[in-house]
Parts: structure tokens; sequence; C-alpha cells
């Protein structure tokens, strides 16, 4: 699936479909996210606090924006994608309950 990213304060979200969240198996309004990076994908999961590396680890939490719901990506973690995010589409596919973000 290709999605465009909308500007939001110093960086961009990406709006998540409801339907993509419940394929991951997340409450939205209480998860936690880590982002992992390879290879250009950015692999995004759940993870509990409670996991050892929780504080090492680079973790997100969802927004509300009406009756969606947000993923707030820095401009930093755009670039390691190497993601131009006024011109380029992102693809979003799903592995499991791992969400893989790459420049379409």
């Amino acid at each position: 699936m290709h999605k465009n990213l909308t500007a939001r304060g110093n960086g961009w979200a990406l709006i998540v479909p409801k339907n993509i969240i419940q394929l991951l198996g997340i409450d939205p309004a209480s998860a936690f996210l880590v982002f992992e990076f390879q290879e250009k994908v950015l692999y995004i999961k759940e993870i509990s606090p409670e996991e050892p590396n929780f504080s090492k680890c680079l973790v997100k939490k969802l927004s509300c924006r009406g009756s969606s719901w947000s993923l707030y990506m820095p401009n930093d973690i755009l670039g390691l994608l190497n993601i131009n995010p006024e011109t380029d589409k992102l693809d979003i596919d799903i592995n499991g309950r791992v969400l893989m973000i790459k420049k379409a």
C-alpha cells in the first residue's frame, strides 16, 4: 500500500489506517512501538515496557487525529530511509505483527 506523509510540527506523520492497526493486533491508545532499521526499511512493532532493552530503543506511540491514528516520523528517520517527504510516497506492508515502511 502506498501512503503520503503529512507535515506535523518539525517532522512528518504517517496516517495509519484502522484496518492496518487491527491487522497488527495492537491497542492504538496504549501501544508502545519500537522502530528498527535494516537496509533502508523501517520495521515497527509493539514492545512492552518490561522488556530489558526498552529504555535503549527508539519507542513511539500513535497519536489520535480525529477518527484516525498517526505515527510521527522525525526528519532524521526519513533521512535514514532516503525519503523526501514532500515528493516521495511510502510503501507500507505487514509481516505478522510487524509494520514495514520503505520508499515506494
